[in-house]
């Protein structure tokens, strides 16, 4: 059985603490962090890079839109308190990006 998420477990600012390329068993260093509101819009950050947009999770995947940009979709694989783990698949390679709550 699939698991399934709503977006009020997710809501808060969370901070990757990992990310890894599983394909390529090696470790993205990279400066990530996600704020989720209330209202359904979140903010995300890489580096010095800044997303915005809706999101809303649908069984046990995170959508999201930025802004004037088309719908990207993450597995959530893990949702539990303070942890958070997206499960991702950026062109052809598997990655993971875990993530706690701030």
């Amino acid at each position: 059985m699939e698991l399934s998420y709503d977006e009020s477990q997710i809501i808060g600012n969370w901070k990757a603490v990992a990310w890894n390329d599983i394909t390529n068993k090696t470790t993205i260093d990279a400066d990530v962090s996600f704020q989720f509101d209330n209202d359904g819009r979140y903010i995300g950050t890489y580096g010095d890079q800044a997303e915005k947009g809706k999101f809303w999770i649908a069984g046990s995947n995170l959508h999201t839109v930025e802004n004037g940009k088309a719908e990207k979709k993450v597995k959530i694989e893990k949702l539990e308190n303070d942890t958070l783990i997206f499960g991702m698949n950026r062109m052809g390679n598997l990655e993971e990006i875990v993530l706690v709550k701030e």
